[in-house]
């Protein structure tokens, strides 16, 4: 484990788009990323804040263990989940589902400016492809090219750590992925590799009855989100110490006896007081992190695994 993330790690409200082109399966994806996380797989959960959510995904997921799939979303919709690990929640989450025809709308409909602001804020991001459409190149694949453009671009000027997933569907219909199969990805590729805060990873999924990697996605954006999002919260925290450091030299200093006495008289805060002030805020982000250190080491060690 890092050395920082054994400083502060309280995760904010996370927030991670999903998108695909027309009848890529996201919605069968939800629904059977929702389920298998239900049994816990190496301690990680997930629970659905609205239970009008948990009841519509856990009765999706059933009907997919009898081959039974969802109809394809027409409209943005959004959840709010919380991961958990050993039965507590530990990661909040909003996950934002575009339908697959909000890429081929134009910039100016409401879907295209919502899924621009969604790019532009979001912590993650799920990119669906179907496997079969890019070995066949049919119109799906125009689709992808569009979608991997678009991306590309609202994550062109990204100044913050973000998680990208580009997710490969119904892999095991396909054998293997050449590399003009993947060429549609080629442009976003390049954005990737100079980027210094975006981590991405290809996963191919299978799902349906028998889910193959359906929860990979998810924990890998999740765990980058909070993982890069550390090393901001430990800067911070080596400040405070820091802080803290200076103002204990400044009491015991040379005159540091008589400039507390003078403070004291004139009401001002001494820096024994400040010193003890910033080592409260490194203490109370750490108190902030400790029940979060196990749960973290065992998510890292589970993507390892799965690398």
């Amino acid at each position: 484990m890092p050395t920082y993330l054994k400083a502060n790690l309280q995760p904010k409200n996370m927030r991670i788009v999903e998108i695909g082109h027309e009848g890529v399966g996201k919605t069968t994806f939800m629904a059977s990323m929702y389920g298998t996380l239900q049994k816990g797989i190496e301690g990680f959960s997930l629970r659905a804040t609205h239970l009008n959510d948990h009841n519509r995904l856990i009765k999706l997921f059933k009907k997919i263990k009898q081959n039974k799939y969802p109809a394809p979303t027409d409209q943005r919709h959004e959840y709010q989940f919380y991961l958990q690990y050993q039965g507590k929640d530990i990661f909040p989450f909003t996950w934002a589902d575009y339908r697959g025809g909000a890429i081929r709308e134009t910039q100016d409909s409401e879907q295209a400016r919502l899924l621009q602001k969604d790019l532009q804020q979001a912590d993650g991001v799920l990119i669906f492809c179907d496997c079969q459409a890019l070995v066949q190149k049919d119109a799906r694949r125009n689709q992808i090219g569009r979608m991997a453009a678009l991306i590309t671009n609202a994550l062109r000027n990204i100044e913050r750590p973000i998680g990208l997933a580009i997710v490969l569907t119904k892999a095991d219909l396909v054998d293997e992925l050449s590399e003009d199969d993947l060429k549609p990805f080629e442009g976003l590729a390049k954005a990737i590799k100079v980027s210094e805060h975006i981590t991405s990873m290809m996963i191919p999924i299978t799902c349906g009855p028998e889910p193959m990697n359906v929860q990979i996605p998810l924990l890998f954006v999740l765990y980058i989100g909070v993982y890069l999002q550390a090393n901001y919260l430990a800067k911070e925290i080596n400040e405070h110490q820091q802080m803290a450091e200076y103002y204990e030299k400044q009491t015991y200093g040379f005159g540091g006896f008589v400039q507390e006495l003078w403070d004291i008289f004139q009401g001002n805060t001494t820096y024994r007081e400040m010193s003890q002030e910033s080592l409260e805020k490194a203490i109370a982000k750490y108190n902030e992190l400790e029940p979060l250190i196990e749960p973290v080491e065992a998510l890292q060690t589970y993507l390892s695994f799965n690398e």
